[in-house]
C-alpha cells in the first residue's frame, strides 16, 4: 500500500507541476503584454501630416506610423486597432490602459523616457522644419506602459524592419528622404 500511495503522490506533484508550467506559459502571451491576445491597440493623434492622419479620399487612417503599426501588428500575428486621441492624452491614456502602445511622433524627451517604456528611436526628424514631437528631441520611438514586455517585442520587430530596409522605404514614401535612425 505504501508503494501505491507514493506513486499517487509523485503523480499528483507531476500533474501540479505540469499545470503550473502550462498556465505560466499561457499568461506570458508569447512575450508581449497587450490588453487583448489578438489585437494590437495603438494610440495615435490622427492629425499629423505624413505621420498619421485621416485620408481626405476615403476617411481612413494613413501615414508613416499607420503603415508601421500595420507592419508591426502583422509581424506579431495580431489585428491592428488604431485609437485616435488628442496629442495631450497620447501617453496619459497608456496609464489608463486605453491602448497597448503609442506610435504617433512621440519624441524621446526626458520626461517621456522617465515615465514610460520605449523602444530605441526609429526616426530622427530633428532636421525637418515641422515639429518632431514636443520640440525637445526630434527622435521618435514607440512608447508603452513602464515595465510592459510589449516594448521588447516592438523593439525586435522594429529592428527587423530597419535591417530589411522596410523603414527606409516607408520614410522615403512619406518624407521623400530617409529619416530612419
Amino acid at each position: 500500500m505504501k508503494k501505491n500511495s507514493k506513486k499517487k503522490r509523485i503523480g499528483f506533484w507531476l500533474l501540479l507541476y505540469t499545470g503550473i508550467l502550462s498556465m505560466s506559459g499561457c499568461s506570458m502571451k508569447m512575450g508581449r503584454e497587450t490588453l487583448e491576445n489578438d489585437v494590437l491597440r495603438v494610440g495615435m493623434h490622427l492629425d499629423m501630416d505624413k505621420m498619421c492622419y485621416i485620408s481626405a479620399e476615403d476617411n481612413q487612417p494613413e501615414g508613416f506610423e499607420v503603415e508601421l503599426a500595420g507592419l508591426l501588428a502583422d509581424k506579431m500575428g495580431m489585428e491592428l486597432e488604431i485609437v485616435d486621441t488628442t496629442q495631450e492624452n497620447l501617453l496619459k491614456s497608456l496609464d489608463g490602459e486605453v491602448y497597448d502602445c503609442v506610435l504617433s511622433s512621440v519624441s524621446m524627451s526626458q520626461w517621456n523616457t522617465i515615465h514610460y517604456g520605449h523602444t530605441r528611436p526609429y526616426l530622427d526628424l530633428s532636421s525637418e522644419e515641422e515639429e518632431g514631437g514636443d520640440g525637445e528631441d526630434g527622435r521618435i520611438a514607440a512608447f508603452t506602459r513602464k515595465g510592459n514586455s510589449l516594448k521588447n517585442t516592438l523593439e525586435e520587430n522594429l529592428e527587423e524592419l530597419k535591417e530589411d530596409g522596410t523603414l527606409t522605404q516607408l520614410s522615403n514614401k512619406y518624407f521623400g528622404k530617409d529619416f530612419t535612425v
